[in-house]
């Protein structure tokens, strides 16, 4: 088995506002497991808020025995890659490393990511397409380059201007709004009237980390005074978080790159189903490949919020799209999307 790495740097059509900052791209590992048949790819993405870089990824995918992990069967994969890590927390690269495991295992069998096992196919949740945070006079352009995504998402950054971007979106687009503040509201009662401005609960879907991370008795008194879902980000990272922190949301996003690959992924959307939360799927800026990777589970999830593929330039796969009001990658087997060509041609360092 060969392992082949290309650092990446995702570059975004125009610059990306949330109430972490400003940023023109992200940076992203790819890689490419070979061995004589179909070729499986993986990415690990990492924006600069978060421990792992393009740098400890390159490192850890260097270090380990790729030859040791089990590509035979998907029922093995996540243990033999564990047993591989050794007890390495590196969600973003485990993430990686699982998504081109499971791609290549897909293709050999000839069996499509979202068909695959106990998930079968289902609807999957509504797309979602975000606008970064922006001031009044971008929104009219924000808005006319969104796809046909039936939820718009709409970066709040705990300012006076927030109610009037919301209503100036209430009074010019009929779409639900999902509301992710960030961790950027300090109150309870400001994110209610956010709502309010926004339509209002029956035209909200969603409130997204509204308070800081660790402030959980906020997050839950708000759970009680809205029937809008409150929707847990920052504070919940992975399977272990949403067991500990789960009680004061009544909604989860579930991330790749944070919870460490996508059978963990699976690990939290059943444990939030027991307990009736709403399911968002989310992403950290991935390409095509890793929202397609995400978009395998859409069918158990309420919300997909997949759409970096739209807001990057240089999007190193092809095949993921917005069909239906749904996000799908259409190739055949596998994750179902493509390199572009030469992509793992430039070697590391040029």
């Amino acid at each position: 088995m060969k392992l082949d790495i290309r650092p990446y740097r995702l570059r975004f059509k125009r610059p990306f506002g949330t109430a972490h900052g400003l940023r023109d791209g992200t940076d992203s590992v790819l890689i490419r497991l070979s061995d004589g048949g179909p070729c499986g790819y993986g990415e690990a993405t990492t924006p600069p808020y978060v421990s792992e870089d393009q740098a400890s990824i390159i490192e850890l995918y260097r270090s380990i025995d790729i030859q040791a992990i089990d590509a035979s069967d998907l029922k093995s994969l996540s243990s033999s890659i564990d047993r591989v890590l050794d007890g390495r927390t590196h969600p973003a690269a485990r993430a990686g490393l699982h998504m081109a495991f499971m791609d290549l295992i897909l293709r050999r069998k000839d069996i499509h990511g979202s068909t695959r096992g106990p998930i079968g196919i289902h609807t999957p949740g509504k797309a979602i397409y975000t606008l970064g945070t922006s001031a009044l006079y971008e929104l009219n352009e924000k808005l006319n380059e969104a796809n046909d995504a039936p939820v718009l998402k709409v970066k709040l950054n705990g300012t006076p201007d927030d109610p009037k971007v919301l209503r100036w979106l209430a009074q010019r687009s009929k779409r639900p709004l999902l509301l992710d503040a960030n961790q950027g509201l300090t109150k309870v009662e400001q994110a209610l009237g956010l709502v309010e401005a926004a339509g209002g609960p029956d035209r909200v879907v969603g409130l997204e980390q509204p308070f800081h991370r660790d402030d959980l008795d906020r997050h839950a008194d708000l759970c009680q005074e809205t029937a809008v879902p409150v929707i847990a980000d920052e504070s919940v990272q992975g399977p272990e978080d949403l067991e500990a922190r789960g009680w004061a949301f009544t909604g989860v996003n579930v991330k790749l790159m944070k919870c460490g690959g996508l059978d963990h992924a699976e690990r939290m959307i059943a444990w939030a189903r027991v307990r009736s939360m709403l399911v968002m799927l989310g992403s950290m800026s991935e390409s095509s490949l890793g929202c397609a990777a995400m978009a395998s589970l859409g069918g158990l999830a309420d919300l997909c919020d997949l759409d970096g593929p739209w807001l990057i330039a240089n999007d190193p796969f092809r095949g993921f799209a917005l069909v239906d009001g749904a996000y799908r990658s259409q190739g055949p087997t596998g994750l179902g999307v493509e390199p572009i060509e030469g992509l793992f041609d430039i070697p590391i360092g040029t």
